[in-house]
């Protein structure tokens, strides 16, 4: 079934702000460095399946970063 565990989030404020202000904004509402033990908290509230997935996610998105840290640091200035 396509979506059954798809979530997705829109920003209301990115709707609003632009730009600079939106940017701003977000450095204020959302640091840059989660917390685990907020993280764990939401974590404790998923299902064994959703962890599962959730840390799969994870894993791909840092082996994408990996490559992307790998591209740019042998690249021929």
């Amino acid at each position: 079934m396509i979506g059954e565990h798809l979530y997705a989030g829109i920003d209301p404020m990115a709707l609003i702000l632009s730009g600079k202000a939106y940017l701003i904004w977000v450095e204020i509402h959302h640091p840059h460095v989660p917390k685990v033990s907020e993280l764990q908290e939401a974590v404790r509230a998923m299902t064994a399946e959703e962890q599962k997935a959730a840390l799969s996610r994870a894993k791909t998105m840092a082996a994408y970063g990996k490559v992307v840290e790998e591209a740019i640091a042998t690249m021929k200035k």
